[in-house]
């Protein structure tokens, strides 16, 4: 049935179908012990590292990512797994409310509502938004128009921009080929399987839609992560406690920096890493599923975002260490799975080793949020502490957890130091190892929470003495007033280090659900000349709009916004990056007409000045049949107010 379907299903114009029944199919292959939601979240992961290595394959075939051709290779592999693990063990018949409450127990009930209220927090921003209010959300994350092209490009040559580079080059920018490109595969495969392999064109406002789901998803793997680790002492709705707080910290206070950052590759790579630390500090059941998950998430990581790799590696080292009876009876299967990590790990830097092959990196400087000291380095404090007690260390997986939260506080502290000795001050590469301390700290401090907390509290051990009602309302009053006084002292202290308004007043998530951060002036600007472009044009667009001086705070300020954007929905990066960097300055009319005559493509400038226009047109004459080949249009607002462009002719 599962090679049947996706014929079927493509046939029916409904790929999506086949892309969720290969899901579902995957989830149905976890012979541990796991609940529905488990199930979906190990087997997501998994394909995710799948997919990346197919794409290693498929890329240079005729039909390249195409959703067929992805689900048939994916079935074919399921079918043969399937075969080789046999039939499922017999289990007792239970009645349908016996065996949705086994698959969903109560346990994951605090989870799923923690994750639903996260996501629909996340996704709020952008659903309630048409086209044009969506592009505003995002102009100002000048990293994603570079994200989003290679998106596109993946999607219009069907496979890694990375094997295809020289039919990439018009529409990504240089040196941008080799990029990581996990997180944008996984999104053009999904785009894909909804458009149903039909041809590509450029559709921003389902990037941007993506975009955040790829947020919210960090969110839920977070949470799953966090739930995983504490382990199952916690028992029913005493899990609120610990994963509504975490939740908050999260969606209130550090993830609307990531988003508004545009960092795509490290959301993506984010959750992967969450869950491998889950899953090293809580393993599966059986060592050959725990061996090919491991190794899956190794592998979609590197593609992600292979920054991580250190603290993925030691991850993995300190399960090794802490868990070598489990795996040592199978060392052959060990050294298979961690021979096909690493070869698949070690793709993406070879590619990127030409661009990025030097510690000097790290010193780079770029534009990042800075995260918030003052509630992450207390968390991670207060981890190590509690898991550096005798009790924690006697039991083995918060050695585990040790492990990792100590592997990821070394590696900080040494890019830290490393910049300082360069630089005198830390920057951009500093602030991206603090997101995977944040990641990992989170994850680690759940699994020290019950020695932290005191199990009789939070645990949920049963007293022998009392009524029923007595026995039950003691620790619920302790529950629900850990769970109010933690999530308030989230929500009070989400600020960043440096506001003007403290707790959420001046958080980054309130900020995120008012669109605080959107570009209007930018987006209609966008969006009326991306509407007025004549079709089949091959001229570069370059806006001139707006105030045009490099860091001139102005309340209209365009800097890169318009023309980066304009490449992404012309799909010419890999041409217009030129003339993007020339529009970065305010230029006048023989500026506009000098640069017209050397640029190497044809050009079509934007104005919103008139007067400017008519001056470009002044000299254009006087150049007579020595004039550049240059074209105008003019930025105005029409009657009712709405932006648009007329052609300004200049003969």
């Amino acid at each position: 049935m599962v090679l049947g379907l996706p014929p079927v299903f493509h046939l029916a114009g409904v790929d999506l179908l086949g892309f969720l029944l290969l899901w579902g199919a995957a989830a149905t292959l976890v012979r541990s012990r796991a609940t529905a939601f488990d199930r979906l979240m190990i087997s997501g992961v998994t394909l995710v590292g799948w997919t990346c290595a197919l794409a290693l394959i498929v890329g240079k075939w005729r039909y390249g990512i195409h959703p067929l051709t992805l689900a048939e290779s994916t079935a074919l592999v399921l079918v043969v797994v399937r075969a080789l693990a046999g039939p499922a063990p017999a289990r007792p018949g239970l009645p349908p409310a016996a065996r949705v409450r086994a698959l969903v127990p109560t346990r994951d009930h605090p989870l799923l509502l923690t994750a639903g209220l996260a996501v629909s927090f996340i996704m709020y921003p952008v659903l309630h938004r048409n086209a044009a209010e969506r592009l505003a959300l995002i102009t100002s994350a000048e990293d994603l128009a570079r994200h989003s092209a290679l998106y596109d490009t993946i999607l219009r040559l069907g496979g890694l921009v990375s094997l295809n580079q020289a039919e990439a080059a018009t529409t990504v920018e240089d040196n941008l080929e080799t990029y990581p490109q996990g997180s944008h595969l996984i999104l053009a495969v999904i785009t894909s399987f909804l458009r149903n392999g039909r041809p590509h064109e450029m559709q921003l406002p389902l990037f941007v839609l993506l975009y955040t789901v790829t947020a919210a998803a960090l969110a839920v793997a977070v949470l799953w992560a966090v739930h995983r680790a504490a382990g199952p002492a916690l028992r029913g709705w005493r899990n609120l406690a610990l994963v509504l707080p975490a939740g908050a910290f999260l969606v209130v206070a550090e993830l609307p920096k990531l988003y508004f950052n545009g960092f795509i590759s490290e959301l993506f790579a984010l959750g992967l890493l969450a869950v491998l630390v889950a899953l090293a500090i809580r393993p599966l059941d059986r060592i050959h599923e725990q061996l090919v998950v491991m190794a899956a998430l190794v592998a979609g990581i590197s593609f992600g975002h292979y920054l991580l790799l250190p603290a993925a590696g030691a991850t993995v080292l300190s399960w090794a260490v802490c868990h070598w009876p489990s795996w040592k009876r199978h060392r052959v299967t060990a050294l298979a799975a961690a021979a096909v990590a690493g070869g698949l790990a070690l793709f993406p830097i070879a590619v990127n080793l030409s661009t990025a092959g030097s510690a000097e990196v790290l010193t780079v400087p770029g534009g990042i949020t800075p995260v918030g000291r003052h509630l992450l380095f207390p968390l991670v404090a207060g981890a190590l502490a509690v898991l550096l007690t005798r009790s924690a260390r006697a039991d083995r997986a918060r050695r585990t957890a040790l492990g990792a939260c100590g592997a990821i506080v070394l590696f900080s502290f040494a890019i830290r130091q490393y910049q300082l000795q360069k630089t005198g001050d830390t920057s951009y590469f500093y602030e991206k190892v603090l997101h995977q301390l944040l990641v990992i700290g989170m994850v680690t401090a759940a699994a020290a929470v019950l020695p932290l907390f005191g199990r009789r509290i939070l645990a949920g051990e049963r007293r022998p003495a009392g009524s029923r009602a007595g026995r039950g309302l003691r620790p619920a009053v302790a529950v629900l007033t850990a769970t109010g006084c933690l999530l308030y002292g989230t929500v009070f202290n989400s600020q960043p280090d440096v506001s003007r308004a403290a707790g959420w007043e001046g958080s980054p998530g309130r900020n995120m659900l008012r669109g605080g951060q959107a570009r209007w002036d930018v987006a209609e600007r966008v969006t009326a000349i991306h509407e007025s472009r004549p079709a089949g044009d091959k001229r570069v667009a370059v806006s001139l709009g707006g105030h045009r001086v490099w860091d001139e705070l102005k309340p209209d300020w365009g800097s890169s916004e318009d023309n980066l954007w304009l490449g992404v929905l012309n799909s010419d990066q890999g041409r217009s990056w030129r003339s993007w960097m020339w529009g970065l300055g305010r230029h006048g009319a023989g500026d506009i007409v000098y640069y017209a005559s050397i640029a190497p493509e044809p050009l079509r400038v934007y104005l919103d000045n008139a007067e400017l226009a008519a001056e470009v047109r002044a000299l254009m004459h006087g150049k007579g049949k020595e004039a550049p080949d240059l074209e105008l249009g003019l930025l105005r607002r029409d009657a009712s107010g709405r932006m648009v462009v007329e052609p300004f002719p200049l003969h």
